[in-house]
């Protein structure tokens, strides 16, 4: 598998589009691109795991009619391997049409954890599904959407990590576990373990655990091995 290229699936096309949702009705109107992550999967993957590649985009968008804003992640099937003419010339993932399963498990999870009124993660807004049209990467394939409430703070990473104070450090790692238990407390244990699945508001002095795109359902008791899991030691 091969990630996160600067290749940019998603063009500037994208950027004051309104989408349109059912349930319940709203328009939400993109005005900006946070961030893109690419997942291209081989002939040989695909067959074997049943992979479809795929490009995860992250924009900012304001509901029409009101200045509330959200995060809007749009997962798209696209070409597999297109730097390997190859492997691309005799191999073309098919289009497909379902929800893609990743979209699904957060979907599942974020509408759960909002019911229960969980305090560190983000809200579930709305959600739908679509296929792409006969001008896109690939026409037919999935086009899922997730709309969900914009989190203040800093996005964790192992330079923010390094260049923390022993005191903040200390903070964020009471703040996670509180997270993490809090979580687990209502079925959900996160299993992408990484800083950049973290924001930190300092000011409030909490962590929230966000992109909840693979998660289990089996509690674990709290073991500070955790914090090195996450790569926060």
């Amino acid at each position: 598998m091969v990630t996160d290229s600067d290749r940019g699936w998603f063009n500037s096309k994208w950027l004051t589009q309104t989408i349109q949702f059912a349930k319940p009705p709203c328009s939400w109107r993109i005005i900006q691109k946070f961030h893109e992550h690419e997942s291209l999967f081989s002939q040989d993957e695909y067959t074997s795991s049943g992979y479809y590649s795929e490009s995860t985009c992250i924009f900012i968008c304001e509901e029409v009619g009101s200045s509330t804003q959200a995060i809007m992640k749009i997962r798209m099937q696209i070409p597999n391997c297109p730097d390997d003419l190859p492997s691309s010339k005799t191999f073309i993932q098919p289009p497909e049409r379902e929800i893609c399963g990743r979209t699904l498990l957060e979907i599942k999870a974020l509408k759960t954890l909002t019911i229960a009124g969980c305090s560190c993660t983000p809200k579930y807004i709305t959600s739908k599904h679509a296929n792409q049209n006969s001008d896109s990467w690939v026409p037919g394939g999935f086009l899922d959407y997730i709309v969900m409430e914009k989190l203040e703070g800093i996005t964790v990473s192992e330079k923010y990590l390094y260049d923390l104070q022993l005191e903040e450090q200390q903070d964020l790692l009471n703040a996670f576990k509180l997270s993490y238990l809090e979580c687990q407390k209502f079925g959900f244990v996160h299993l992408d373990e990484r800083p950049s699945n973290l924001i930190w508001n300092k000011q409030k002095m909490k962590c929230y655990i966000i992109d909840w795109e693979a998660w289990s359902r089996k509690a674990y008791e709290w073991n500070d091995n955790e914090y090195h899991r996450w790569n926060l030691l």
